[in-house]
This record gives structure tokens, sequence and C-alpha cells, in this order.
């Protein structure tokens, strides 16, 4: 279905959405530059230049300059799935719906059904304020919890490195997020290190609470005036609702499992995907689910258990051994209808990033792991069968080339059309030719920058490609 952005922007007619407005509202310290992730690592950004140069891009460094500043934006569309086993979209929908009106005082956002993925609701953030001005009181924060609460989130008790003497619960606080990681944990005074302001809030416990009585989980501060207009959507139903970024939530519908197939998740956790399979397969057949980590293996079960869903089996196991998983005494098969890929990347797609740690030689190490595990996926999808291989990277090493490769190391699959295919083609330069850069999808809005908003593109970066395996 093509929808136009007209018509989507009118759902959203209460809501402006326009990024310069989030980055002046950002209060910065030292030597920020809010639109570029990379300053810490200029080596990954000559790596990025260089990819957009490969590929033909005649405005490389302009292109190069929108990715950093569209990167270190978070989306200002929120999309969450539904559990289309124990309710229907439009039911959660309304029920969503409920739940932020009366949450917020003034206008709740919107939500609404997305018209060509079924079970996936989309919500507008509220316009984004520059008039906010910081607390006296300083709390300070990991990054990656700064770039939660972008996202909609509140500050939990894991994620604070400092805090004021005295801080009481109840009291009004400024958050920071430190960008380099050099706060450290129990500071008292004001942290003078790079940091970025991202929100007004009132602090739920005491500092005492948090590095005295070493108190360990809970909400910390309860953000009440955060700069991204994004909603907290905290109290949802777990049982029925799943916050998943838009390319993830298509992922499952791409590879279109059946009720009854054998499914393969060849790197699971914590198991979104996993549960979206499921669910499409109406929790019969059998999904695999593999991680090598048995603390992730647990969040996938945990969400297994939440969503009602018995079909999954997992194992803490790393699929490139597949063949020494113990399956005697099961019914896990030797080879599957369909192979989820989701693979170790270096998530370069992330967003809101606010500061990029890994080096270009660290990057350098994924391409080696996605081909030893696609070459596993393609031995053991049936003839006839699907595989799925994604990122949330936007480097073409990780995507396009990996693809130019697999095509050409196994003759037996071959690239097919994807429904519904809504993001970009594929990059041109990394060996795929006109035709199949078309077959896959790559999410790269930058252009948002300057034109503003849709939720089909200001979500994360992210690389879709579906292989068939040739029958016999």
């Amino acid at each position: 279905m093509i929808v136009s952005l007209a018509w989507r922007l009118e759902q959203f007619r209460n809501r402006i959405c326009v990024p310069s407005l989030f980055r002046s509202a950002l209060h910065t310290m030292g030597d920020l530059r809010l639109n570029n992730p990379f300053a810490k690592c200029p080596d990954v950004e000559s790596v990025l230049l260089e990819e957009f140069q490969s590929a033909g891009v005649t405005d490389a460094e302009e292109r190069l300059s929108r990715l950093k500043s569209w990167l270190s934006l978070p989306p200002q569309y929120t999309t969450v799935r539904v559990n289309t086993r124990l309710t229907t979209t439009e039911e959660a929908k309304d029920s969503l719906q409920r739940h932020l009106d009366e949450s917020y005082s003034a206008l709740a956002p919107q939500v609404l059904c997305h018209p060509s993925i079924p079970d996936l609701l989309v919500l507008a953030g509220r316009q984004s304020s520059s008039h906010v001005k910081p607390s006296l009181r300083e709390v300070v924060v990991r990054r990656d919890c700064a770039e939660a609460v972008l996202r909609g989130a509140h500050v939990y008790i894991p994620g604070v490195m400092a805090a004021p003497k005295g801080l009481q619960a109840g009291q009004e606080v400024a958050v920071y997020g430190d960008l380099d990681g050099q706060c450290l944990r129990g500071r008292t005074r004001p942290y003078r290190g790079r940091r970025v302001f991202i929100g007004n809030g009132t602090a739920l416990v005491s500092r005492a609470d948090i590095f005295v009585n070493q108190v360990s989980e809970g909400c910390a501060v309860r953000m009440t005036e955060p700069l991204s207009g994004c909603p907290p959507l905290g109290g949802l139903e777990p049982s029925q609702l799943f916050l998943q970024n838009l390319p993830s939530a298509l992922c499952g519908h791409i590879l279109g499992p059946k009720p009854g197939d054998t499914v393969l998740d060849m790197c699971a956790a914590p198991g979104g995907k996993t549960t979206h399979l499921a669910t499409l397969m109406n929790d019969t057949g059998l999904v695999v689910a593999l991680d090598r980590s048995a603390n992730r293996v647990s969040k996938i079960r945990s969400n297994c258990e939440r969503w009602q869903i018995s079909c999954v089996h997992t194992f803490a196991h790393d699929a490139n051994e597949f063949d020494s998983l113990p399956r005697e005494g099961t019914e896990i098969p030797d080879q599957f209808d369909r192979i989820l890929l989701d693979a170790p990347c270096s998530a370069l797609g992330g967003r809101p990033r606010l500061s990029y740690e890994q080096s270009a030689k660290a990057l350098q190490s994924y391409p080696p792991q996605q081909r030893a595990l696609l070459e596993t996926a393609v031995r053991l999808l049936k003839p006839g069968g699907l595989l799925l291989y994604s990122t949330c990277s936007l480097s073409t090493a990780e995507n396009e080339a990996i693809v130019a490769w697999a095509l050409q190391r196994f003759p037996q699959i071959h690239l097919v059309q994807q429904k519904p295919h809504i993001g970009g083609t594929g990059r041109a330069g990394a060996g795929l030719d006109e035709d199949q850069r078309r077959l896959v999808q790559r999410f790269e809005g930058v252009h948002l920058v300057k034109e503003g908003c849709d939720y089909d593109v200001d979500t994360i970066g992210f690389f879709i490609a579906l292989f068939e395996k040739d029958g016999l």
C-alpha cells in the first residue's frame, strides 16, 4: 500500500516535527557538538565518508553532515507492536489512547494503526521545547541512560552516576548525560566534563538511597520537562504491547512464517523479533531461539512468558556451533523453513546516538562474524526456504557488501522481493547491481534534517535483505 506523506502528516496535524527545534533546546557545555556523535572517533567518520564516496554520492561531505545530525536526534515517532493473539490492533490502539489521555494534562499524543504493518501502532511525540531552563540541582546519568530518556524513558537508578549532597525525594533536578563516561559514580560536585542537558524532572529517591543504602532498582527521576517530545510509555500491558522500532517490526512480516513452520532465530536476544515470529505463527510449529549469553537468553524466555508463547525453544548456544546443540529428545530439525539472522553489528544506525565509542578497527571485526553466520544460515535453510538478514548498522561493509559476498559465495540463494517494502533501496558501490539494490531495504532518513518528518523513515538506521534458497 502506498500512502502519501501528506496523509501521514494530516493524521498528526497537531504535531510539528522539526528537528532544529529539538537541537536548539539542548544546552551544552565544553566542546560538545550535538550534530556529531563521532567526535571521539573521527576514524569512524572517515570510514562513513569513504563509503558515501564509493557509492558515487557527489555531495558526500554534506550527506555525512546530515547523517551525523540525524543520528544525534531521537526519532519523533514511537512504534508499539501488538500481541494479536490476545487482542486486536484496533482494541490495543483504543486502550493505549485512553492510557495516554489519562496520563497527559495537555493534549496527548495521537495513536494510529500503521497502514502497511497490521500489528503496529504509531505515536507522534509532542513538539520539543526550546525554553526549558535547567534546575539548579544537577543529576548526571550514563550516556545510554540519557539516550533512553530522549526516547521517552524516565531515569532509573542504575543509570545515575552523580547527584548533589542532600538530594531528597520530591526535589526538582536537572538531568545531564555524561558523553565521555568520565563522571565517577557517587560524585557530589557539578560535573564539568562533556555533558548534555536532557531535561528537568522530580527525584523519586534521595542521594542516600542510591549511593549509601544501595537501592539498585526503580525509578530515580520522573522526567517532567524532557527536551524530547517522545511520550513515556511506562505502565503498558506487557502481555499485549511491545515497544519496537519500525524496521524491527517489519522483519517478521517480510520473513512471513506460517503456522506450523520450523523457524531458526540465530541471534535472538532480547526476543522482540522471536515473539513476533511466534505470534505470526499463532504459537504453532517451532521457533528455535539462540543466543550465546545465558543472561540474554533469560530475557527471551521472560518475553515469551509475558506474551504467553510456548512454541519457542531457547538455548544459550553459538549459532555457528549449531551441530553441537543438544537435540536428543527434541523435535529440532536439521534444516528450517525460515531463518532470521539479525546479525551482530556495529549499531551505527542507533538513534539518538549522543556519542559513538567504537573505533574503525572495531568496526572491521563485524563483517567476518556476519559472513560466518550467513554461511551457517545457508546450510541450515531448507531448499525453497527464506532467510532474512538484517542489521541496525548503516555501514555498507556490513550490509550491501555482505549481501554481494553471499550471492557470489552461495549460488543456491538469490534475493527476493520484500513485502512490505517501506525503506529506501541499497547503496551502489558495494557489488550489487541496480536490480539487486531495489530488492534490499535501507532505512537512512538523513533528508529529514532538512525536510521534516515521516514515520516510515524517521526511525533508526537499519538494513534488510531477504534470500530464497533454490528448491530441489
